[in-house]
C-alpha cells in the first residue's frame, strides 16, 4: 500500500484522520462536509491521496476565524501529524497575503519550519479561497511514511476546540 501507479488513489491514513478531526471539531465543516476536498483525478497530490483542501475563504469573517483556528491547531499538533506543507491566502481589507507554512522536508527544515512565510502570487492565486495541506514529499508515486500517521485526532480536536488566546485574556479581566 502506498504505491500509486496512476488513476485515483484513496485518501492516505493521515488525510482520512484529518478529515475526521475537522468534521468533529469545526461546526462550519460538519454542516457542509463538501467544504473538505481530498482525492480528485487531476494528476496532483490530491490524486495520490496526499493532499486536502479546506474550503474556508478568509474574505468571509466567519470562515476566516475558523481557518485561523485550524491553521494554529495544525501548527501546534505538527509534531504528531508531520504534514509537509500548508498554503493559504489571508485577505485583509481586500488585499491578499499569500503564504505557506513549511513542515517536513523538502519544504520545511530547522531554519523555517512551522513559520508563516510569504509565497509567490502564482502559487498563492491557486489557494485564494482555501487552506491546502499535504503530506507530499516530492514523489506522487509513493506515500511517504508520514502520510500513514494516525493517532493525532484527539490532540487536534482538543486544540481546535480550545478558546482562542484573545478570549482567554479578555475573560481574565472579569
Amino acid at each position: 500500500m502506498g504505491e500509486w501507479a496512476g488513476g485515483v488513489k484513496a485518501e492516505s491514513p493521515a488525510i482520512k484522520e484529518l478529515r475526521d478531526a475537522l468534521l468533529e471539531a469545526v461546526p462550519i465543516l460538519a454542516a457542509n462536509p463538501k467544504k473538505i476536498g481530498t482525492v480528485r483525478n487531476d494528476g496532483s497530490r490530491h490524486t495520490a491521496g496526499l493532499a486536502m483542501d479546506i474550503m474556508l475563504d478568509s474574505r468571509d469573517l466567519v470562515e476566516k476565524l475558523a481557518a485561523d483556528e485550524i491553521i494554529a491547531a495544525l501548527v501546534k499538533v505538527h509534531a504528531q501529524m508531520r504534514w509537509f506543507d500548508l498554503i493559504y491566502t489571508d485577505w485583509n481589507n481586500g488585499k491578499p497575503s499569500y503564504f505557506h507554512i513549511p513542515g517536513m522536508p523538502p519544504f520545511g527544515g530547522p531554519n523555517g519550519m512551522l513559520k508563516k512565510n510569504p509565497t509567490s502570487a502564482k502559487l498563492g492565486k491557486q489557494h485564494e479561497n482555501h487552506i491546502h495541506i499535504d503530506w507530499f514529499s516530492g514523489s506522487s508515486t509513493e506515500w511517504p511514511a508520514q502520510a500513514r500517521n494516525t493517532g493525532f485526532k484527539t490532540a487536534l480536536v482538543a486544540e481546535i476546540l480550545k478558546p482562542p488566546q484573545w478570549l482567554v485574556d479578555y475573560m481574565r479581566q472579569f
